[in-house]
């Protein structure tokens, strides 16, 4: 087999592993047939709100069945709950996942309609009522986060909502007013509330304590006890897993709380909660068959990109330092500390400056931006004192870039949006890695142009890296494909020891011993790194394979910096970062 044949064939076992993994969770997603999946728009003020509709074909206007609305967290998507709209569909209830005002494909700013608290959750209830397959008498709220207070609105909107969920959110001081309603043991109707024990926003001890008037006990609420009963409306529990806030709307024991929940809110004739026999979940499946179809999609790039670059083998001659070498622990400690503390003055910094104008996504961009300037500015002035580097500030930028290389990046990242966006307009089926959305649709358009601002961010940041990672660095002794791969391990553990430190330094002491290091906010920060890690790692490895194939660090910087501009345009949602904190 010639190696142009072995690409060939590489490239149609990743396409298969991609298209696989895409059709098994398209059928789980539509429960094999049993349920009517699809997307629509619901009007809201002359703005649309995009949601996820899972219908079960048993479903209809002679046998209408009880909905439920699923809002998300701040920065999420209807996606994001889409494993508990499918197991809510599963039992035979209509279930709405919802994109709220700003986010994911909905239209409108966050933040910047504050005539309507309910974020759109709203007009996703009332669209429901006007169904003909939806019992209208018997509507449920389930909400995260952000989401939660959204869902909280919308039941004193509404005022006949049977039954609500609060995973991590609609409590406190972010909720107060009659526009959220007051907490009693009569409102609302059938609360369930979920936090995960290691919720860095969540002090357990004193929710049960706040919760037991609302659960109409003198003392704190227990957890996993049931308060009240279904029939008169009156029904409370908490519940609190052992998961962190981004990952609670994918723990199976919310998820079936919810379930069984919601069932005996909905469907129960009598005061005695029932459980559904043989409860069995498989919104795990579709999150498996979702992540090797990932993983099979990223390594399109390697495999396209491949067949455009020379066919023989690239020798490691090609990966010589070219400016001297930086050693390992030295790379590790400047563009580590620089990420980590850099980080929070350029979260202020895009609360000030909101450009990209999304929450969080002006801070990510203005942080790439930072990093990249100081790095670059410790190579020129600092790096060449503490190792035997030189630095040649014009040669190192313009000796990155060749226009060829340039090209095939934009070329190989265009032909894998069009790929992903095709692909998932028909089977509904998103890309991401876990509970991180990567590779949406960049829609409504002015998420295609948001896109393009932050290109220039990522490709100062990527081309700085590529210095430090690539041109400032000796991997000649690397031959061959298992000496570059050793190489491509080593740089991801340079890259992601910082951030896999500071989420180590925000959890391991609150799992072990009961203590938390950071304070509420900045525990919330860190957050965001178990977003950033699987991202950082995926740049990494495209960055290695550009260079390994072209001995610039150009080509990759631009791949890299189109990929991670994609995922930050269609992730953070559109509103000022000034008006977050009143939603946190």
């Amino acid at each position: 087999m010639t190696a142009t044949q072995a690409k060939f064939l590489a490239l149609c076992v990743l396409l298969s592993i991609y298209l696989s993994g895409i059709g098994v969770a398209f059928l789980i997603n539509n429960d094999f047939g049993k349920l009517d999946v699809k997307s629509i728009l619901i009007s809201n003020g002359g703005k649309w709100i995009s949601g996820l509709l899972y219908r079960p074909i048993s479903a209809t206007a002679e046998n209408p069945q009880p909905a439920i609305i699923l809002a998300h967290g701040i920065s999420g998507s209807k996606q994001m709950l889409s494993g508990i709209a499918l197991e809510l569909a599963r039992q035979g209830f209509v279930a709405l996942s919802i994109d709220l005002v700003g986010h994911g494909n909905s239209e409108g700013v966050f933040g910047g309609d504050l005539t309507d608290p309910s974020l759109g959750a709203l007009a996703a209830v009332r669209y429901l009522d006007a169904q003909p397959y939806v019992e209208g008498f018997r509507i449920g709220l389930v909400g995260h986060s952000l989401g939660a207070g959204a869902i909280r609105a919308a039941a004193v909107a509404h005022g006949n909502i049977s039954a609500s969920v609060y995973i991590a959110g609609g409590l406190g001081e972010v909720v107060a007013g009659p526009a959220y309603g007051m907490l009693n043991s009569t409102y609302p109707k059938n609360l369930l509330i979920a936090v995960g024990e290691y919720d860095v926003l969540f002090d357990i001890g004193q929710l049960k304590r706040e919760l037991g008037p609302a659960f109409g006990v003198p003392r704190e609420a227990v957890p996993y006890v049931l308060y009240g009963n279904f029939s008169c409306g009156t029904a409370r529990k908490l519940i609190t897993p052992s998961t962190m806030h981004l990952f609670e709307p994918m723990d199976p024991t919310i998820v079936s709380e919810i379930v069984l929940w919601m069932d005996n809110a909905l469907r129960a004739t009598d005061s005695r909660p029932r459980p559904i026999q043989g409860l069995r979940l498989n919104y795990l499946y579709r999150e498996a068959a979702i992540l090797v179809s990932a993983l099979g999609f990223v390594g399109l790039a390697f495999s396209i990109s491949s067949l455009i670059f020379d066919s023989h083998l690239p020798s490691a001659r090609g990966m010589k330092a070219r400016y001297g070498t930086l050693e390992d622990w030295k790379t590790l400690v400047i563009w580590g500390i620089l990420g980590l503390t850099l980080f929070l003055p350029m979260f202020i910094m895009g609360s000030i400056i909101s450009y990209p104008p999304l929450i969080f996504g002006s801070s990510f961009a203005w942080w790439l931006l930072a990093v990249a300037i100081v790095g670059f500015l410790m190579i020129v002035l600092v790096v060449p004192k503490l190792s035997a580097v030189r630095s040649n500030p014009k040669e190192m930028v313009h000796g990155s870039f060749d226009f060829k290389r340039v090209v095939v990046a934009v070329g190989v990242f265009t032909l894998l949006y069009l790929i992903a966006n095709l692909v998932e307009a028909i089977s509904l089926v998103d890309l991401r890695i876990f509970v991180i959305p990567m590779f949406n649709d960049l829609m409504p358009v002015t998420r295609m142009l948001t896109f393009f601002t932050f290109v220039p961010f990522a490709e100062a940041y990527f081309l700085v890296e590529g210095l430090y990672f690539h041109e400032l660095h000796d991997w000649s002794a690397h031959e061959g494909r298992l000496g570059m791969a050793k190489a491509v391990i080593k740089a991801i553990g340079i890259k992601a020891f910082p951030y896999a430190a500071l989420l180590g330094v925000n959890y391991v002491p609150m799992i072990w011993f009961d203590a938390r290091l950071l304070p509420t906010f900045m525990g919330f920060i860190a957050e965001f790194f178990w977003g950033i890690l699987p991202q950082f790692i995926i740049a990494m490895t495209c960055s290695w394979w550009f260079y390994w194939k072209t001995s610039k660090v150009g080509g990759g910087a631009t791949f890299n910096a189109l990929l991670i501009a994609w995922s930050a345009a269609a992730t953070f949602p559109f509103g000022a970062s000034n008006t977050l904190m009143r939603f946190i």
